[in-house]
């Protein structure tokens, strides 16, 4: 007569050997994509078109899902729960994590609730100003902030533009108040209505450079961004600067084989002639990275962020 301890010993390498099975056999059903932004976006914009270069390596459809709302925490919070099988993915953009700054309470943890599969680029954020404006150079707005104050407009508070914009206040003393706007349209449509006197914002001033109706004064790449060379970056001019991270995540615990096939194909489609032009237009570079050297790049943005607000950047800047 077969003991338990045997039968629920075999049900276990039954259950594994099917679970193994599954992996084997992944993806065999379409896959759905939480973007927790609103639709037009830069991140909604280039992750459909990654998605869409990335069925092809995974023969399935990506079904993309927006779920925007509180700063992105809605749609991170539906992704954090989500069965860890690999049928739901997500989008990953700063302001996920530095949200958590805030000092909201958030049912996840913005760094290590996450499973990792790749990076596809940076958001290209800009100090811009109207075309009319006295300044011509950075240096030049933060001289005359330190004598009479200035205002400056975001997508709103806690975004990694507004980060940035604490980090240029803090390290230069320069009076600038946040004015947070509802979205990046609402944050240029302020510039151009001259309702504030700078923003730092996406590329969503791009057409208004090129219509001459806007000038950029410096960015936040690492190095000089292709698509304006002859802008400065915060870096190299000696101001804090943030990267605005854009990668493909996933629910904690993924299964490796399955988080490898996905890395694998997300990767490959980073050379998707569609999904480059698409890029191209929306002035970001196409980056290329694993899942393991993004979290660790997350990691260390985040800390980053954490260090501004220790500094008490975030507080003196809180508008």
């Amino acid at each position: 007569m077969i003991s338990r301890r045997i039968l629920l010993q075999l049900s276990a390498l039954l259950f594994a050997a099917a679970g193994g099975a599954a992996q084997a056999d992944y993806p065999d059903k379409p896959i759905r994509m939480i973007v927790p932004w609103a639709a037009g976006g830069s991140t909604d914009t280039t992750a459909r078109a990654l998605a869409k270069a990335a069925e092809a390596h995974l023969g399935q459809p990506i079904v993309v899902i927006n779920a925007p709302g509180a700063s992105t925490t809605i749609g991170m919070a539906q992704l954090s729960r989500a069965p860890a099988d690999g049928y739901t993915i997500g989008t990953l953009s700063s302001t996920s994590y530095n949200f958590a700054l805030s000092g909201q309470k958030l049912s996840y943890d913005p760094i290590q609730g996450f499973s990792y599969i790749s990076y596809y680029g940076d958001n290209l954020i800009g100090v811009a100003v109207p075309a009319s404006s006295p300044f011509k150079t950075l240096r030049d707005l933060v001289a005359h902030a330190k004598k009479h104050r200035l205002t400056y407009g975001t997508a709103g508070a806690a975004t990694t533009q507004h980060l940035i914009g604490a980090g240029l206040q803090k390290a230069t003393d320069a009076q600038i108040d946040h004015i947070p706007m509802n979205g990046s349209a609402g944050s240029i449509n302020a510039l151009l209505g001259k309702h504030v006197d700078f923003s730092i914002e996406t590329s969503v001033w791009m057409p208004h450079l090129q219509s001459g109706a806007v000038r950029v004064l410096a960015v936040n790449t690492p190095e000089r961004s292709k698509h304006l060379p002859g802008v400065p970056t915060l870096r190299e001019l000696g101001f804090p600067y943030l990267r605005s991270v854009q990668g493909i995540i996933a629910p904690p615990n993924l299964p490796e084989p399955i988080r490898e096939k996905l890395e694998t194909a997300f990767r490959k489609a980073l050379t998707d002639t569609a999904f480059v032009n698409v890029m191209d237009r929306m002035s970001m570079e196409v980056i290329d990275m694993s899942g393991k050297d993004t979290k660790a790049l997350v990691e260390r943005e985040f800390q980053r962020a954490q260090q501004l607000e220790r500094e008490g950047a975030l507080g003196s800047a809180q508008k």
